[in-house]
């Protein structure tokens, strides 16, 4: 009778216990998504084993908090409503404390964010008018006159579309025997920028299509995202046929490959070149600098200004970089933008 009596006061104790913490906790814990594992009372874990429950989450103060600015914190886990307690006294009625009032988000820091990205696009478009200027007198590789333009009557369609036929039936490296299709790029023939990759991968090997397969998809959307359409600009690669199980290419591939994009340069003759990934900058700007250097600055290609950025590919295994690869493309388009404006 004894030890009955006491597990009474125990149970009692620890509905105290509950009704206490779901005070504490107001009804926040209802704007979480799923279960949190019980607390368990010491009395009701000892006389029967408990329920499966779910792994604990993390919920914000505020409900709908500004990037950046709501801490989260780890609230207790939803109790589990205690067996009745046959002939013991019910406790005083306890009034669940309202929810808290959410407390209002600190100004978002998106607009100071903005505003200092601005400050420093619009510094490097400055900067970089004036190293296009001073390279255009101190560099005397310019990008060679391509005689298909010449022989078409300098309409750069019809001589891309004889280049295209040039190069579709190339075996002039071993990629030629294993491909499926030769990708040799597409796009707008007078486009002002122009997106260099590395090679193509198995959907392009499969649709003779550059940057068509999941990357290909981001490629659009990050492209959309500054206001060009695929239509607007011009993308290719540095190799034109796939390399087996997507390696990076071999020196004496670029060799012979090499020269088609020189060409295809040629024709288009871009206002902006665009690597995408290490090995495509890299490769264009014959230097062995890491891609994080790369992106610091503006290189010249034949006195075209060349900036470069992560592959979408690199940006499919590693999110984090898509916010350093949405300041790239911001930075380049408000310098297409400037060079449009200045050269009409």
């Amino acid at each position: 009778m004894t030890h009955h009596a006491d597990e009474q006061l125990r149970l009692i104790a620890d509905l105290r216990t509950w009704i206490r913490q779901n005070t504490d906790l107001g009804t926040a814990w209802y704007l979480d998504e799923g279960d949190r594992p019980d607390v368990i009372p010491t009395a009701l874990a000892t006389s029967s084993p408990p329920a499966p429950v779910a792994t604990a989450a993390t919920v914000a103060t505020d409900p709908d908090p500004a990037p950046d600015s709501a801490s989260a914190v780890e609230v207790p886990s939803r109790p589990r409503t205690p067996a009745p307690v046959t002939g013991a006294a019910a406790p005083a009625a306890v009034q669940p404390a309202p929810a808290p009032t959410p407390t209002p988000a600190p100004a978002a820091a998106a607009a100071p964010k903005d505003a200092a990205f601005q400050a420093m696009c619009d510094a490097f478009v400055a900067e970089t008018l004036g190293l296009i200027d001073r390279a255009a007198h101190a560099d005397p590789l310019r990008l060679p006159d391509e005689p298909l333009l010449a022989a078409h009557g300098g309409d750069p369609a019809a001589a891309m579309a004889a280049l295209r036929s040039e190069v579709l039936p190339c075996t002039a490296c071993d990629l030629g025997a294993t491909r499926t299709h030769t990708v040799f790029g597409s796009g707008h023939p007078r486009a002002d920028v122009v997106f260099v990759g590395e090679a193509p991968g198995r959907d392009e090997d499969l649709q003779g299509e550059p940057f068509v397969g999941a990357s290909g998809q981001l490629l659009t959307k990050i492209l959309g995202a500054i206001g060009f359409a695929r239509e607007d600009v011009f993308i290719c690669n540095i190799l034109k046929c796939r390399p087996p199980n997507n390696r990076d290419p071999l020196p004496e591939e670029v060799a012979h490959c090499e020269p088609h994009l020189q060409r295809q340069l040629a024709i288009l003759r871009p206002r902006i070149i665009c690597c995408l990934g290490r090995v495509a900058a890299q490769t264009l700007l014959k230097t062995d600098l890491s891609l994080g250097r790369l992106r610091r600055t503006v290189h010249f290609y034949r006195g075209v200004p060349v900036m470069a950025t992560f592959h979408p590919a690199a940006l499919l295994r590693n999110p984090k970089w898509k916010r350093d690869t949405w300041d790239d493309v911001r930075k380049l388009r408000a310098l297409c933008d400037a060079l449009r404006a200045r050269e009409g």
